[in-house]
């Protein structure tokens, strides 16, 4: 497949277009604000703006890799100009933008995808398959360090904050392992007193069940922490670990989780290695595969998951 990239991110850089070349796809023009120089990554890729990429008619998708006010937009555009997207999350930064990317997908028949890079590695299918029985609890941290007050992830006007950033991995947790939407949502946040955003926010989700016994969810993301991440899953049989679920490794070394059943504590657990892989690579496979499926284009996932956020957002105690 050829991809069009809509935007200069370090993340389409290092990470997406390497891997489109990996999965023996060609990234042929890459729009960006201003003029730019070939790079070593792709160098024979023509360089364009933004609207240039979507009006190629050699591009058959789009990646966009731009600040979070500019995913709805410039996925909407995307879609009536006749290519499948492919974009960077939060896809969308309210129910409304939602639903402008959902008309749009019925209008067109193409497909526009979150990129979600961490459901593509194998650690999360395990999540989702071992016994742990009814599941009860979910704990998830996920925290970095960035008090760059010029860093798109500080400016509140383009989508920027702890939340939108990394809590949205909490609540994709969520969704993954239930398979629905939580009953319930609440959230605690600390912003910064000078750029608006949430720097430390604390959040819990409840999922209501026939036995009373209910599941809980409790999150802590943090833009303003040492970096560090985990998830843990407590069921009525056993519990599971992730170590690295949000950046998971492909070099030499890959992953690790753990596992133990009832009533055993982390010195009883199994060590579960995965084997190195690129998530991305995967991730870019899957997508092409969806797009030369017989499947109706569904955006479902990512709007409850948005929806979720927003009322996140909404329940928010501010500096609490």
């Amino acid at each position: 497949m050829r991809f069009g990239i809509v935007g200069n991110a370090k993340i389409a850089r290092t990470q997406v277009i390497p891997a489109m070349v990996e999965a023996g796809h060609t990234p042929i023009t890459m729009g960006s604000r201003g003029p730019m120089a070939a790079w070593d990554g792709a160098p024979s890729m023509r360089w364009t703006d933004y609207a240039g990429v979507i009006a190629d008619p050699n591009v058959e998708a789009v990646y966009i890799a731009l600040p979070n006010h500019l995913h709805t937009p410039w996925t909407v555009a995307a879609l009536h100009a006749g290519k499948h997207v492919l974009c960077e999350k939060p896809i969308s930064l309210s129910i409304e933008e939602s639903a402008q990317i959902q008309a749009a997908m019925q209008a067109t028949g193409k497909h526009a995808v979150e990129a979600y890079m961490v459901r593509h590695h194998p650690q999360w299918a395990w999540l989702r398959q071992v016994d742990l029985g009814a599941i009860r609890q979910i704990h998830v941290l996920f925290n970095y360090d960035n008090r760059d007050a010029l860093n798109i992830r500080n400016r509140f006007a383009i989508g920027g904050g702890a939340l939108w950033d990394i809590g949205c991995y909490a609540v994709f947790t969520g969704h993954w392992l239930m398979g629905t939407s939580p009953n319930h949502v609440h959230a605690h946040m600390q912003r910064h007193p000078d750029w608006g955003v949430d720097i430390h926010t604390q959040g819990t989700m409840r999922w209501d069940t026939a036995d009373q016994a209910h599941t809980h969810l409790q999150f802590m993301v943090s833009t303003q922490s040492a970096k560090s991440q985990s998830v843990q899953v407590i069921g009525d049989k056993g519990w599971a670990t992730l170590h690295a679920p949000f950046n998971p490794q492909h070099g030499p070394s890959g992953t690790s989780a753990a596992w133990a059943p009832n009533a055993g504590l982390h010195h009883d657990a199994e060590l579960i290695t995965f084997e190195p892989c690129n998530a991305y690579t995967r991730m870019v496979s899957d997508f092409v595969a969806t797009v030369h499926s017989s499947a109706a284009p569904s955006l479902d996932d990512s709007v409850a998951i948005t929806a979720n956020l927003c009322a996140l957002h909404q329940s928010a105690v501010p500096n609490s």
